[in-house]
């Protein structure tokens, strides 16, 4: 192949050379031509030009008669401005059109050469030849019967193939010198390098030493080197091979000495050797056990036996790379210890198959206790040793994997959520906290037996997964319900931290699953969860279970939490206000409620989506923009001499916690000139249960700076007296909902105790959601302060709130209402 790659990449070179060379010669030869040819068209331009003007037609004929004697001149006519050829170097063409007897000729480029009254040359290279272009010079206005062009096409060919024909004579001669050369070489270096090498690797593969040492004729040097190197590599290898034997004999010392027991297994007999180390590891002597196979297999342990021979099997077949293994072992004394079991193929049979197997074995039982403490770790919850939700999932997964072919096993997934576990665990602290939690799993993990996994997922949520319920998704469904209630009942007995009695509930959601119908365990958890917060929404303290619905208000709420991210700035909110009157049926203040009206559903209520702002933190936003809006409204009726009352305004439990709140709420006052003294906020139970010391300070500099502060839908949160006495409250505002059960025994009692005691607090109180003459009246009798309710008044808008504000028929009306 050396010699047929290098004659190929000769010609290859010589090949390119001589096209690159021919391109140049053509290149030239054009150049030169193209020289000509502008010489005699400047001078034959120059003559018609002077016989034009003296009217000399025989010298222009002799001139042109002159150049056709030039046998390369394709072309040479004399143009008039009609295309009619007035002279030709072939009288046939005389009194033609150009256009129709010339094929090279152009009719566009004849007028665009003379319109320029510059000459245009060019070599056309599919036609080889030259192409001229001259504009005649007239010195008056030319007529339509003179010639203004002279058109010449000039023949390359010829010169092309006498510069070819000189160039390939003289690479002909080149290619025969240097394949001679070649050939010489091609000889030389079979002889001294080709035929030696052929020599030396007949010798070497011998395998021996002593021909490695015989002299090959006419070899080079470097052959010579070569063999030489290749003798002393023989003779290397051998001293090799001899310390390879004393070094194994060195290894399976140390082996024995670092406590690894090596085996020896010829397959083909089925001897095992096993050293002594290896049968000291199961408490046997060194003669205690027979060299055989069946000492090692039947001491596996029967759970690893099955698995271990298949992966035995699978390396000795090639479908493994290495065979590796951790199994059990049948020790003397009746226990099983865990054993690192490795090897390797070092002899084979004729026809490929493993002939024996080297392996060693060492004690890793150590090593696999620690291994499965950690696995208890990753797969339990430190704090109360249940499991996790790691383990959780897995338990969901593998429990689905018995697929529609077996029978159908009901289980349910409970979800617990101790309520207000954050308020025990502010009040009383961490360390009380985890003793609750610690509590409340012990009473969970006693109250089932085998057939559940109790575990905890993290903070104050646990997960229960029971199975084997009934057949019947309908009883499944009942019993799992059931179970809930009993589960909320062992959470509420009361619970002892530090000589306290700490009492709780839950809320429990309940999600039914079967071995039917795979479900992604994350999925099923996120159906547990949202089962609870529907308990939740309903009150707290109860148990819900997964339904479709649930997955379509949560599909529902998140698109109300998409919606409602762009509501302010594509301005769907809007504000009306809701008049509140006093004792005397004057308005003496009004409420702003937040309404959402979106392009394509319409009116949204806020009982809809003011809790997904809440619980997305949205209702910060919302929140600002009621203040904002409030001051622009209260700012425009002043300048329009038409003032309103002071305004409630509702502040989220997130948004009043906001560490800079005081501050933006004055700086957005003074902004717009709008004194405290006309807003009123207004804030729920919830925003009490954080520091109650940091809330204080904060009422505290909203009270010292105008603001009147209200507690809304009192008695439905978790307020205490102490609360009640130690904040700065100017009024509570009892919720609709105990209004409402106005006219009823216990409904009478609860409203009357509230607005004793607020009274006894010196606190004013406003009783929301008035909607019959029969409340009114009662809430009068206890001498409720003021009244807000649709039979009082709507929520407006501010112009109309105005409106009625200052109208004498309104207020008389509002007085005998």
């Amino acid at each position: 192949m050396a010699p047929l790659c290098l004659i190929l990449l000769y010609l290859s070179l010589v090949g390119a050379e001589f096209y690159y060379e021919k391109s140049l010669k053509q290149e030239q030869v054009a150049e030169a031509q193209l020289a000509q040819v502008r010489q005699q068209m400047f001078r034959l331009q120059h003559i018609v030009s002077e016989a034009m003007a003296l009217q000399d037609t025989d010298r222009i004929a002799q001139e042109v008669s002159l150049a056709a004697t030039d046998l390369e001149l394709m072309v040479l006519v004399l143009v008039d401005p009609g295309s009619n050829i007035r002279y030709a170097n072939h009288l046939v063409w005389q009194g033609s059109r150009a256009s129709q007897v010339i094929d090279g000729y152009e009719t566009a480029r004849h007028q665009q050469t003379v319109a320029a009254k510059k000459p245009w040359v060019q070599v056309n290279s599919d036609r080889l030849s030259i192409q001229a272009y001259y504009p005649v010079n007239h010195s008056g206005v030319p007529r339509y019967s003179e010639i203004n062009l002279i058109y010449l096409e000039y023949d390359l060919s010829g010169a092309y193939s006498r510069a070819i024909s000189e160039l390939q004579q003289r690479f002909l001669q080149i290619w025969g010198g240097g394949a001679l050369l070649i050939l010489m070489f091609l000889t030389v270096f079979h002889y001294v390098g080709v035929r030696p090498l052929r020599s030396l690797l007949r010798l070497a593969r011998l395998k021996q030493a002593e021909p490695l040492a015989q002299t090959v004729p006419m070899a080079s040097s470097e052959v010579a080197k070569l063999q030489q190197y290749m003798y002393q590599t023989e003779l290397k290898l051998k001293r090799t091979l001899k310390q390879l034997r004393d070094s194994e004999q060195r290894w399976l010392f140390a082996v024995e000495g670092s406590q690894t027991g090596i085996w020896d297994w010829q397959i083909s007999s089925g001897e095992l050797f096993l050293s002594d180390r290896w049968k000291e590891m199961l408490g046997y002597g060194p003669t205690e056990l027979k060299n055989e196979y069946s000492s090692w297999e039947g001491r596996l342990h029967p759970d690893d036996k099955a698995r271990v021979l298949e992966r035995l099997q699978s390396y000795l077949k090639g479908e493994a790379d290495v065979y590796e293994s951790r199994h059990r072992l049948k020790h003397r004394q009746g226990h099983y210890i865990w054993v690192l079991d490795r090897g390797m193929v070092v002899e084979w049979q004729e026809d490929g198959r493993p002939a024996r197997v080297i392996g060693s074995q060492r004690d890793v039982s150590e090593d696999m206790r620690n291994q499965q403490a950690i696995a208890h770790q990753a797969n339990h919850d430190s704090l109360t040793n249940l499991a996790n939700r790691r383990a959780v999932m897995d338990a969901l997964f593998e429990f689905q994997q018995a697929g529609p072919g077996s029978m159908l096993r009901l289980g349910a997934l409970l979800l617990i959520d101790l309520d207000n576990f954050k308020l025990v665990n502010d009040a009383l602290g961490h360390h009380h906290g985890d003793r609750l939690l610690i509590q409340a799993a012990a009473r969970l993990s006693g109250f089932f037996s085998g057939n559940a996994l109790v575990a905890r997922l993290g903070g104050d949520e646990f997960a229960i997964m029971v199975l084997d319920l009934a057949t019947d998704t309908e009883q499944a469904a009942h019993q799992a319900m059931q179970l809930g209630a009993e589960l909320k009942q062992q959470i509420a007995r009361s619970f002892q931290l530090s000589d306290q009695q700490i009492n709780v509930t839950a809320s429990v959601g309940v999600c039914l699953f079967d071995n039917h119908h795979p479900v992604e365990p994350a999925q099923l958890l996120k159906h547990a969860d949202m089962a609870m917060y529907a308990a939740k929404d309903g009150g707290r303290n109860g148990c819900a279970l997964y339904s479709d619905e649930l997955e379509d208000k949560a599909t529902e709420n998140l698109w109300l939490q998409n919606e409602l991210r762009h509501a302010i700035e594509r301005e769907q909110l809007s504000l009306v206000f809701q008049p509140i009157f006093n004792h005397d049926g004057e308005l003496v203040c009004c409420e702003a409620l937040c309404r959402w009206h979106h392009p394509e559903r319409g009116p949204i209520s806020p009982a809809q989506f003011i809790p997904v702002a809440e619980d997305s933190g949205l209702i910060i936003g919302i929140g600002q923009w009621v203040l904002l809006e409030v001051c622009r409204t209260l700012k425009a009726m002043s300048e329009k001499g038409t003032p309103m009352p002071a305004v409630a305004v509702n502040i989220s439990a997130r948004h009043f916690n906001q560490i800079d709140f005081v501050e933006r709420l004055l700086a957005l006052l003074k902004a717009h000139q709008v004194s405290p003294a006309q807003i009123e906020l207004e804030l729920t139970e919830y925003a009490l249960l954080s520091n109650l010391n940091a809330i204080s300070e904060r009422m505290q500099r909203l009270r010292s700076a105008g603001f009147s502060i209200a507690i809304d839908d009192f008695g439905t949160g978790y307020s205490s007296l102490s609360y009640l006495q130690s904040l700065p409250l100017s009024r509570l505002k009892l919720d609709a909902a105990f209004v409402g059960r106005i006219g009823t025994e216990a409904g009478n009692a609860i409203v009357r105790a509230i607005v004793d005691m607020a009274h006894s607090l010196m606190l004013k109180v406003v009783a929301e959601g008035v909607e019959t003459e029969a409340q009114q009246a009662y809430l009068s009798s206890l001498e409720c302060d003021f009244f807000q309710g649709y039979l009082l008044g709507k929520p407006m808008p501010a112009s109309e709130l105005v409106a009625r504000r200052i109208a004498p028929s309104a207020q008389s009306a509002s007085r005998r209402s």
